[in-house]
């Protein structure tokens, strides 16, 4: 990944990479300004800029530290949006812009770079933005608002004239945790509830949408990939995904993967390459999916006593004790709304899947069977929200620590399998 680079997640669950410009970026924001229609290009320049003048280009591609910041998105090799901030002098605020691609816009974008930039204002001792953008430019008007900040506002004509802090206040987390929330949950129902699917290798009994089974043959946007197999393969097959649209990638089993310290740099280069074409990615090593609804109806568990529709949305990152969990809920006829197995949680962890229990209406109940809670402290805010509004169970893990945190967000922990499936709470109303 290059410098400074980060992934983030889009409203509607994609994915993007957020990173500094690179001078060898020129060209590549010259064909993209050239791209952008004309109504794109006079709300940001005020103008029918076509072409941008060297000069401009030039600023972009090779901004002065001390005055200017520059930071693009990408999906691939796709440049999609432009975001910058321009300090005169030593002046404690400077003036932001930012420019999202025609196809792109709609996706969250322009909050998600306004908060980046902000975050390198306050690093650089910025304590203020401002920026003038035309009046019916309502896009651009709504963006300040939803990072969560204090915009004040100035018409002149029409041209509106905004001004706002970058101070990091209650607000603005408040605003970015709830982007956030919403980003992953969106990501996590296209895993759990796809309208199409792609297979190479694996099964896809039942599902309501369309398979298909050739990915270089695909319509745009099918939202879930399903991959397993040879551990070689896996390069091509996620460049082919990036190419057509595919919107997330969950990988099975896995032949002739690394293992011992090559296993973790081969997690973090797969979890890098998907992320980079715009998906997300469940697994490596994941046992399936299950989704229960009636419209849906998606199993790809090779498993043949599995439990019918309920209440319960599980997530386990181990093979063997998911098994074992579906099959103690089969046998004592308690149902699931889904059920995630994210293997070695390269990307999705029980965070995302939190987030989309807590708005899913199926899901009345939460089941977590993890071998540790990865972010704790994202974990347990997300973990004490859910809490409040539907029972969260967990199997112990051993490590007392850790129970204890499960215990103090708001988690019934119990110690072995079969005490949590003999709970009588866990059948939910």
């Amino acid at each position: 990944m290059s410098e400074g680079a980060r992934d983030v997640l889009l409203a509607d669950g994609g994915s993007a990479r957020v990173r500094p410009v690179r001078a060898d970026d020129a060209e590549r924001i010259a064909a993209f300004h050239r791209a952008l229609s004309l109504e794109t290009i006079h709300f940001r320049y005020f103008s029918g800029l076509a072409v941008l003048p060297p000069l401009i280009l030039k600023r972009f591609s090779q901004p002065d530290p001390a005055r200017n910041r520059v930071l693009v998105a990408e999906i691939g090799a796709e440049l999609i949006a432009l975001a910058s901030y321009h300090r005169r002098g030593a002046e404690d605020s400077a003036e932001v812009a930012f420019v999202v691609a025609d196809a792109q816009q709609g996706r969250g974008l322009g909050t998600l770079l306004l908060e980046e930039l902000a975050a390198l204002a306050r690093a650089d001792g910025i304590t203020g933005f401002r920026a003038d953008t035309l009046a019916w430019n309502r896009a651009m008007l709504r963006v300040f608002l939803d990072a969560g900040f204090e915009v004040e506002r100035r018409t002149d004509g029409s041209v509106v004239h905004v001004r706002f802090p970058t101070e990091d206040t209650p607000r603005v987390q408040a605003a970015r945790e709830q982007r956030e929330h919403l980003a992953e949950a969106r990501s996590v129902r296209r895993l759990v509830a796809p309208r199409s699917i792609v297979l190479a290798g694996g099964r896809a009994d039942g599902f309501r949408g369309a398979v298909h089974r050739d990915v270089r043959a695909l319509p745009p946007g099918v939202d879930l990939a399903l991959f397993a197999g040879e551990a070689r393969a896996l390069e091509d097959f996620v460049r082919a995904c990036g190419e057509a649209s595919v919107r997330a990638l969950a990988v099975g089993e896995l032949r002739g993967a690394p293992d011992g310290d090559a296993r973790a740099d081969f997690d973090r280069e797969l979890r890098v390459a998907v992320r980079a074409q715009g998906m997300r990615l469940l697994g490596p090593e994941s046992l399936g999916l299950l989704n229960t609804a009636p419209d849906v109806a998606l199993c790809t568990v090779a498993l043949e006593h599995l439990p019918g529709p309920g209440g319960l949305g599980i997530a386990s990152d181990s093979a063997a004790r998911g098994t074992a969990l579906l099959a103690g809920l089969a046998e004592r006829h308690i149902g699931v709304s889904s059920f995630i197995s994210l293997g070695r949680r390269a990307d999705v962890s029980a965070n995302d899947c939190l987030s989309y229990w807590l708005d899913d209406g199926a899901t009345r109940a939460v089941v977590l069977e993890l071998a540790s809670v990865g972010n704790a402290l994202k974990f347990a805010r997300i973990a004490a929200r859910v809490a409040r509004v539907k029972p969260v169970f967990a199997l112990s893990t051993g490590d007392h620590a850790q129970d204890a945190q499960l215990e103090g967000v708001g988690a019934n922990v119990f110690p072995t399998l079969e005490a949590l499936l003999l709970a009588p709470l866990l059948r939910p109303r």
